[in-house]
């Protein structure tokens, strides 16, 4: 792919809240119209499919299908991309003029074997001939009002096609979608709490919180993590079975967290009581735990970079900023319970400080807001460190399981 090409995913989800694909968002600077199939070289765009659409989920891993936009001159050209037809929704844009040219190339994407999705759809009679080749609509809802779209929902059950719900921002709209009988749902409405007032943490959530304000303090000792791991010994029994796994080759079994911080190192059992912890407390979808590991690595990754800022004061500070969500709780009760500095408290609660500048970059390169990224880091850096925590997630999300 280009230097100057930037791609991020975005998960897609059925009602159970599974992830089935993730659509590919990308931008070109040089080329506003470009797809990541026009330099032809086909075997590369393969391994970069995969390599945004691959997850470990229920003990093994999986590539799941892309959603990418294509040109109308691809569409319309003989040039059919050699890509697995199974992992593969080619999208068309809203902006394509429907003509007997459009039409052809569409037929010969499905007769290849591909599925064909209508992005951003407003209906209009002359859309017909290709609504009735496409298996999925889009509908945005920030594009229609609540009688628009239920208005599209009629006009369009003639055409037997699967409905996609975009841009859900929040849980009402996805059960609104829900009833209305959309199969498919896109959007960022995961990472918004669902608040119920007078909600109590079970045992396992006081833990995490008790746990994240310990690894938040740079004092930490390894005598007051075991004290705080001894009331969750299901968690205490994972993080030792990941010292005492290959992957450390240590040369004596090791039977107590303290004697595991001096041989690995205070960093690395945090890290991993941060990552059981959270996969562990919360009953929200494996995609929001993701979302979560992802933006901390990148935290990690990139905050040496922009301001020369503690790599694990980053991890920590994408960790903590997405535990509203996983846990159902508003942020600032998290605040009031996690000792942080203030310099991170300030960046969680209003996106200020050096720390703030760092959380909103990584933020709006994974929501795939280019026109946001800051001036004082390179684009390519955040999107080489967003490759490598793509990764990276993959990889722990493996270990964890």
């Amino acid at each position: 792919m280009a230097q100057d090409i930037l791609m991020a995913r975005q998960p897609i989800y059925d009602t159970a809240l599974n992830v089935v694909a993730y659509e590919l968002l990308y931008r070109d600077k040089a080329n506003a119209n470009a797809s990541i199939f026009d330099d032809g070289n086909l075997a590369t765009s393969q391994v970069l499919v995969n390599n945004y659409t691959s997850i470990y989920n229920s003990g093994e891993l999986k590539t799941l299908p892309a959603f990418i936009n294509l040109t109308k001159d691809l569409v319309q050209s003989d040039q059919i991309p050699g890509l697995n037809r199974h992992h593969i929704v080619i999208e068309l844009l809203e902006d394509m003029a429907v003509d007997g040219d459009l039409v052809s190339g569409v037929q010969r994407l499905i007769k290849a074997g591909y599925r064909v999705a209508l992005d951003d759809f407003i209906y209009s009679p002359e859309y017909d001939p290709i609504i009735k080749l496409a298996h999925i609509v889009k509908l945005d809802l920030m594009n229609m009002t609540r009688q628009q779209l239920i208005d599209h929902v009629e006009i369009l059950k003639p055409f037997k096609v699967t409905l996609l719900a975009e841009k859900i921002e929040t849980q009402e709209e996805f059960e609104l979608c829900k009833d209305l009988g959309f199969k498919l749902f896109q959007g960022y409405f995961l990472c918004h709490p669902q608040i119920v007032e007078g909600k109590r943490l079970n045992t396992s959530e006081l833990v995490v919180i008790e746990l994240m304000s310990l690894l938040a303090d740079p004092d930490i000792t390894p005598a007051k993590i075991e004290q705080v791991l001894k009331k969750d010994p299901q968690l205490t029994y994972k993080i030792l079975r990941i010292v005492n796994s290959s992957a450390y080759a240590l040369v004596r079994k090791i039977e107590s967290i303290e004697e595991a911080v001096v041989l690995i190192g205070i960093g690395e059992i945090k890290r991993w009581c941060a990552l059981f912890s959270l996969t562990g407390a919360s009953g929200k979808p494996d995609e929001l735990t993701r979302h979560t590991l992802i933006k901390a690595r990148m935290c990690e990754l990139i905050a040496p970079t922009l301001h020369n800022l503690p790599p694990s004061s980053g991890f920590m500070m994408g960790i903590i900023s997405g535990m509203d969500a996983l846990l159902d709780i508003p942020i600032e009760d998290i605040m009031e319970q996690v000792a942080l500095t203030e310099d991170i408290e300030r960046a969680i609660l209003f996106a200020e400080g050096d720390y703030g500048d760092l959380l909103c970059s990584v933020d709006s390169f994974i929501q795939a807001k280019w026109h946001k990224l800051p001036d004082s880091v390179s684009e390519q850096q955040l999107h080489q460190a967003y490759l490598d925590s793509l990764k990276w997630v993959t990889d722990t999300m493996k270990t964890v399981e």
